[in-house]
């Protein structure tokens, strides 16, 4: 049983590191087929065209990202065998410890 799980975990990581982080700036719709989903519910969510949803930076399971000129934190909860949902939660982060906007 141990040995499985962990063939699976080292599968998740494999799978985690063959994922380009796109440059900052760049739009998610265009970045990445993976980064599709997120593209779209952060612009469902905040009324915004797909194409200005700009990616800021990331760590493991957190997105910044520029939303027509408003920085959202999302965070992204799932598994590779479900799926991923994402959810804003910018308002849990004061606003220091977000980065500025993306200038145009």
């Amino acid at each position: 049983m141990l040995r499985s799980l962990a063939l699976v975990f080292l599968a998740s990581l494999a799978a985690c590191a063959t994922v380009a982080k796109p440059k900052k700036g760049t739009a998610l719709v265009e970045a990445s087929p993976l980064f599709s989903e997120l593209a779209n519910t952060a612009a469902f969510d905040h009324g915004c065209p797909e194409e200005r949803v700009l990616f800021m930076r990331m760590s493991v399971n957190t997105f910044d990202l520029d939303v027509c000129g408003a920085v959202r934190r999302y965070k992204m909860f799932g598994s590779f065998g479900s799926g991923f949902t994402y959810l804003d939660v910018t308002s849990l982060y004061p606003a220091s410890s977000l980065p500025p906007p993306l200038s145009k």
